[in-house]
């Protein structure tokens, strides 16, 4: 490669790289935590899963109270079963019968507990585990959020790429010539090129990915095109599923029972039920709708279901889980290798170790810089605003650690005391975040807000099983005897966390700041 050609890739991968960095750090490090939403969910309501199969669910009971609240004729039902079995997510449609009320008329969007039957907003059973999976791409921004994370995973491959092609020739050697005592900037070189050589293939997935979730209108744009403008097709071959139906009119018959339904759903051998509908609820053409898919260690693509009339028996349709198109094989496949959601546990904390390996991979790209453009030969201003610029993104990236462990003492203390829990805990974390990185900036020193970072980081992360063994009585070893591995895994993933940080803690020592630039040449 030509020494100009060289310039231009480098400079390319180093602007593409800065501009994103600490909007990539902010994806990446609560993607990690969001890789155990579920988890997190269980850890913070603190009570103990009975694990009731999903066929011993009394729909029936369920459905007769929220009749009696609601009114349900005309609407649409649909189910979700998620991690948190003595829970499910209820998304209820406006009822399409003219002669409904206003107020029949409106849509609603329930967690509801299948014992009691006792259903919460999504405000109010708002967990710390979905504001970091929402924090992940930025939802938190009304409307523009998701497109530019979608935009910072497309500049994240542009960075990949031209980070490839200027470290190719050395990659090999920074990988086995590392030295930690050389100079700070050839030890984050170093880092940065071996360390991102590791986590490359994760790195690559998760631009593509992410930059297909959240700027899938484009994709949706040329296949209009394609489809004529016909909607309704397009969308019945991108998510394959029952189709609409028009409301008739109210049946007079008995309502037919969906825990009937769902014991004589089909016996496919192990299949796992993952959802269930109803359409046109109380009408003459109501349909009961199941769908569910094969464990992964049988097939990780492949979703089943079998949709039927509620009064007549007759199967309307019936897809077995192993009979998958293209098309929905992709877009599930992209799906759970996103979110690493087909390997249980294991693969949750592979994940979770490289996108913090990603998160270092950033700040090294970043203090590479700092060092870099601190020289003799560029300007005091110059110079001012690299430092102005390194210190901000530092105080904003590394002051997530204590943000994040300090949230997790706080939705246990603050658990049953807050009606809408996703107030409380936006406030909470954006106005300590904020804090913190006032803090770290005023002091202007990348030292201090590295060491204070880890510092707080293990001290609140140890006490996060601490607290949620005072608050709940759930101490770790009650938990592993009772099998409540959601819990137990929460409160080991921040015990390893902790003790990381303070083993690096005590491993940085004052003398490295001789080895910055900044020790040569104050400013």
């Amino acid at each position: 490669m030509s020494k100009r050609n060289y310039n231009v890739f480098f400079n390319a991968h180093t602007v593409s790289g800065i501009i994103i960095s600490f909007l990539l750090y902010v994806i990446f490090f609560a993607g990690a935590f969001a890789l155990f939403k579920d988890e997190i969910t269980v850890w913070e309501e603190g009570e103990r899963i009975n694990r009731t199969a999903k066929s011993d669910i009394d729909f029936d009971g369920m459905l007769t109270k929220l009749d009696n609240e609601y009114n349900l004729l005309g609407r649409d039902l649909q189910f979700r079963f998620g991690l948190a079995e003595d829970h499910v997510s209820l998304f209820m449609s406006g009822s399409k019968d003219s002669l409904a009320s206003e107020k029949a008329k409106e849509s609603h969007y329930f967690i509801t507990n299948i014992h009691t039957y006792e259903t919460e907003t999504y405000a109010e059973n708002y967990s710390l585990g979905e504001f970091l999976y929402r924090l992940h791409f930025f939802q938190q921004l009304p409307g523009y959020g998701i497109y530019i994370a979608g935009i910072v995973s497309l500049l994240f491959l542009f960075a990949i790429v031209t980070g490839v092609i200027v470290h190719w020739k050395k990659i090999i050697s920074n990988l086995f010539n590392f030295n930690p005592k050389s100079t700070l900037k050839r030890v984050w070189t170093d880092a940065h090129t071996a360390l991102g050589t590791i986590g490359l293939p994760f790195q690559l997935l998760f631009a593509v990915t992410g930059a297909y979730f959240c700027l899938s209108i484009f994709v949706l744009a040329p296949a209009n095109i394609i489809y004529k403008n016909d909607r309704k097709k397009l969308m019945a071959d991108l998510r394959p599923g029952p189709e609409e139906e028009d409301w008739i009119k109210a049946s007079q018959e008995k309502m037919p029972s969906y825990n009937d339904f769902i014991k004589q759903s089909p016996k496919w051998k192990n299949f796992e039920l993952n959802g269930a509908m109803i359409k046109n609820y109380g009408g003459v053409n109501m349909h009961y709708i199941i769908k569910g898919k094969l464990p992964d260690h049988h097939q990780i693509t492949g979703t089943g279901r079998i949709t039927k009339n509620a009064y007549s028996g007759e199967i309307i349709e019936e897809k077995h889980p192993t009979n998958s198109n293209y098309i929905e094989s992709v877009q599930e496949i992209t799906h759970r290798l996103h979110y690493g959601d087909f390997g249980g546990i294991s693969l949750k904390i592979i994940y979770f170790l490289l996108a913090l390996l990603t998160c270092f991979v950033i700040i090294s790209g970043v203090l590479i810089w700092i060092e870099a453009r601190n020289r003799r030969n560029m300007t005091i201003r110059q110079r001012l605003y690299t430092a102005g610029v390194g210190r901000t993104y530092l105080s904003i990236c590394l002051s997530m650690l204590p943000v994040t462990a300090l949230a997790f003492i706080f939705v246990k203390f603050s658990h049953g005391h807050f009606q809408i829990k996703q107030s409380a805990i936006y406030a909470f974390y954006f106005l300590t975040w904020m804090a913190f990185i006032l803090i770290f900036r005023l002091k202007k020193d990348n030292y201090f807000t590295n060491k204070m970072s880890l510092l707080l980081g293990g001290i609140f992360g140890l006490f996060v099983p601490i607290v949620n063994g005072v608050v709940t009585g759930n101490w770790i070893w009650i938990t592993i005897f009772q099998d409540q591995k959601e819990i137990v895994t929460i409160d080991l993933l921040w015990l390893i966390i902790a003790s990381l940080c303070f083993g690096i803690y005590f491993s940085i020592k004052p003398s490295i700041k001789e080895q910055s630039t900044y020790a040569k040449y104050p400013l």
